[in-house]
């Protein structure tokens, strides 16, 4: 994400703190937490200490505001600047996150008029608490009524009952139907089942499991077994995210060599490069912008999936750059 410098503003000249919030209508405290943060560094910090800022500084800044406005975090900040993230996808992104604020938002009102139309005004927070749990049993309900839609939608007959919710999610779905859900995976629900009413959404995610079906053989260890071995390799490749490990890093790259090893015919490392070449294609040819919504409404649905959003983009880029390597042999 580039831009150019306002061209009121002499290129050499240099500004401080002070002037450069008053020019963005920014504050001091705003902007020297942005240098802190490493996201607007001043191009000069003087022998006395003071920050100072060059036009193409004040423009990154209006753009930082800009997109701190529209409710952009500071993280996708940071990788849109970088590059990192394409500008495109990042505001689809931020559409799909605005959707879902705007249905939780109209749902909250609608409870809190028809809380306000009861008869029973004298025992307000009462009905509005009465009216919340019926809600959310409602809610409960349907999710679970769309999970075994998804299931049975997108898994062909020859697939285990037993590994649809693994290999689907990463985790054991019936591990997250517990409690009541907020007014926010409310929304996201609605997105969910959207999805599962279109079939176009619906083959795209059929033909990512028909894809391990076809160059991969199912594990001959337990469910339980692989859970741990899946929650280990989470664990790890978690951590060395928060560490900001790059793709090509030897933790990163190690993590994805065990977790091909839990789909391939062998039972130790290393793993075969025809094989490894095969299964990484595959995995890589099926990410499509359907599947990342899925997976994005999912981590506001199921909170729990957070963590593993933030391994899932690191993992893919990191098998992007294996393939790479592979290439140049």
């Amino acid at each position: 994400m580039h831009g150019k410098a306002s061209n009121s503003l002499d290129t050499t000249q240099k500004f401080s703190i002070g002037q450069v919030a008053k020019m963005t209508g920014s504050s001091v405290p705003t902007v020297r937490y942005y240098d802190e943060i490493g996201l607007l560094s001043p191009s000069e910090i003087t022998h006395g200490g003071h920050r100072m800022y060059t036009a193409e500084e004040i423009w990154r800044l209006k753009l930082i505001l800009t997109l701190r406005y529209l409710n952009f975090g500071i993280d996708e900040i940071k990788r849109m600047l970088a590059g990192d993230i394409p500008v495109d996808m990042a505001i689809e992104w931020q559409i799909e996150a605005l959707d879902i604020q705007m249905r939780t938002l109209a749902s909250m009102k609608s409870i809190l008029e028809q809380t306000k139309q009861s008869k029973d005004g004298n025992d307000s927070l009462s009905y509005m608490h009465e009216l919340i749990e019926s809600i959310s049993a409602d809610a409960l309900e349907r999710e679970k009524f769309i999970l075994e839609k998804m299931f049975s939608s997108v898994f062909p007959e020859q697939f285990p009952v037993e590994w649809r919710e693994i290999f689907l999610l990463g985790i054991n779905v019936s591990s997250l139907l517990e409690g009541k859900l907020s007014a926010a995976q409310t929304a996201a629900l609605d997105e969910f089942e959207e999805m599962f009413n279109d079939p176009q959404i619906v083959r795209e995610m059929k033909q990512d499991v028909m894809s391990f079906l076809e160059v991969v053989h199912l594990p001959k260890i337990s469910v339980e077994m692989w859970s741990a071995r899946m929650l280990k390799n989470h664990k790890q490749l978690l951590k060395a995210a928060e560490q900001h490990a790059t793709p090509d890093s030897p933790v990163v790259q190690a993590n994805i060599q065990e977790y091909v090893l839990l789909f391939a015919d062998v039972d130790e490392l290393p793993v075969p490069q025809s094989f490894f070449r095969r299964f990484a294609e595959r995995l890589l040819s099926n990410q499509s912008e359907n599947l990342e919504r899925f997976r994005r409404i999912c981590s506001i649905l199921y909170p729990g999936l957070q963590a593993y959003m933030k391994t899932n983009e690191l993992f893919y880029q990191g098998l992007q750059w294996k393939l790479q390597q592979l290439d140049k042999e």
